[in-house]
Formats: C-alpha cells, sequence, structure tokens
C-alpha cells in the first residue's frame, strides 16, 4: 500500500491523460465516439453471417453471444495492445516530466476499458431480456470485470516496459491477435465444437488452458450470456492469473522504469 499512496498525488494526471486518449482516438472523424460501437458491430454482423448461416452453429442468440465475447475481448486484448504501445506514444512527456511512469500504460488501459464499457452497457439489458438461464450469477459479474481489468493491468504494464527496449514487442502482439482471436472462445464454445474436434481432448485443454483469455471469457459468457455460474476452476484460474500478473508486471515495470527516459 505505502508503495501506491504516492501515485495518489497524480490522480489529476491520471484523469486527464484517459481523457485524452478517449478523445484522440476518435479525433477529427465525424462519428466520434460512435465508432467504440460501430466497429464491434461491424465484426459481430460478420461473424454472426459465417458462423450462424454457413456453418450452423447451434448457440442461441448467436449475435449476442458474439457480441460478449467481443466485448471481453476488446477488454483484455485491446488493452493489452495499447499498454504495450503507451510509453513509445508518450515518448515526449516521459523525457520531460517527472512522474510514476506507471500512471501512462494504466490511463491507456482504463482508456480502452471505456469502449469495453460501452459495449457492456448494450449486452447487459439485452442479456437479461433474452437469456434463459438465472439472474442470480449476475452478481458475480462486476468482480469477474475487475478480475479481467485486473489481468489486463498486469499484463499491460509487463508489455509496456519491454517494449521499451525490445520495440518488436508491439509488432509480435498485433502479429498474434488474429490466431489468438480465434483460438479463444469467442464465436464457439467447445462443447459445440464438432465431434471431430472434440476427439482431440489434450489439444482443447491445451487451447483452454494454455490461453489466459480463454477462462475470462467463458467465465463473462456463462455470467452474462448464459445465466449460469461459471466453472469453479475456470473462475480460480482467473483469480489466480490476475493477481499473479499484477504482481509480476508492477515488479516488471519497476525494475524497468528507472532506465525508459534514457532509452527514449
Amino acid at each position: 500500500m505505502d508503495s501506491l499512496r504516492p501515485l495518489l498525488a497524480y490522480a489529476p494526471l491520471f484523469r486527464n491523460l484517459v481523457r485524452r486518449e478517449v478523445r484522440q482516438r476518435y479525433k477529427a472523424s465525424a462519428l466520434g465516439l460512435a465508432w467504440t460501437l460501430i466497429n464491434p458491430l461491424l465484426v459481430v454482423a460478420a461473424y454472426w453471417v459465417v458462423f450462424k448461416f454457413l456453418f450452423g452453429s447451434p448457440i442461441q442468440n448467436y449475435a449476442l453471444f458474439l457480441f460478449v465475447g467481443l466485448m471481453v475481448w476488446t477488454l483484455v486484448f485491446g488493452g493489452m495492445s495499447v499498454g504495450a504501445q503507451s510509453i513509445i506514444s508518450n515518448a515526449s512527456l516521459v523525457t520531460k516530466v517527472r512522474f510514476p511512469r506507471v500512471i501512462i500504460p494504466a490511463a491507456a488501459i482504463t482508456a480502452n476499458a471505456v469502449i469495453a464499457a460501452a459495449m457492456l452497457l448494450i449486452a447487459l439489458p439485452l442479456c437479461i431480456w433474452l437469456q434463459e438461464g438465472s439472474y442470480a450469477p449476475l452478481i458475480a459479474l462486476p468482480a469477474l470485470l475487475i478480475v479481467a481489468f485486473v489481468f489486463t493491468i498486469g499484463l499491460g504494464l509487463v508489455l509496456a516496459a519491454v517494449n521499451v527496449y525490445f520495440r518488436d514487442v508491439e509488432h509480435i502482439i498485433a502479429a498474434l491477435g488474429v490466431p489468438w482471436f480465434f483460438l479463444t472462445p469467442i464465436f464457439y464454445t467447445y462443447s459445440t465444437l464438432p465431434d471431430a474436434a472434440r476427439e482431440h481432448e489434450v489439444l482443447i485443454g491445451i487451447l483452454h488452458w494454455g490461453n489466459p483469455i480463454a477462462p475470462l471469457v467463458i467465465c463473462i459468457q456463462d455470467t452474462l450470456f448464459f445465466g449460469t455460474w461459471p466453472p469453479l476452476a475456470d473462475a480460480l484460474y482467473v483469480i489466480l492469473a490476475s493477481i499473479a500478473m499484477v504482481i509480476i508486471g508492477w515488479q516488471v515495470f519497476a525494475r524497468l522504469e528507472r532506465e525508459m527516459a534514457v532509452e527514449l
């Protein structure tokens, strides 16, 4: 806690950075913040046509199912992507002003979370209206979203720090984006995979537990879309992963922060 107290003095700077990140993302565009919803809706429409009508997914209210998964993906992968680029993008600020550098990736990730929050505002009432499960699991939703955000902060801190010294990091993340997306259960569930795919239990287990975003998506889909309690193993996984990731992220960033201004 003592290491966090000095950051409170920079709360106004944090708020200003978040506000600037949100404004700059859609600066000079005619629709402005509306793009935060237009982009994911276009993606949902495309995958809805492909996987519901062409491949016949058995999941009911499939477009909404996709939208919920895409919301989690936007929060986590989008957050780690902007976090990785944040220090480089604010190089002039880092080299000229003395302040805790951790504020920069934290602000970038928080600004990205605004997009996910806008998606949640659409998904939540629709899920409440259309789901056939119980409303009780929604009690766990705020905690799961916090866990997802904490995990993203931790991973974003690691990537932001390492990217200062190894500029290939952000390009690696961009290259991994598409295959990582398809290997995450966003437009399918493991139970609805074809029989031929489900025969490869070891591979599915690797895709499930080796991909930290997968249990997050599953937990939030179950809670918000299906109206069921998330599997205990997945819930424990995401909680422990978020705690471990934020500790690792904080330590790595603190160690690499010292020479950032020189490196930039």
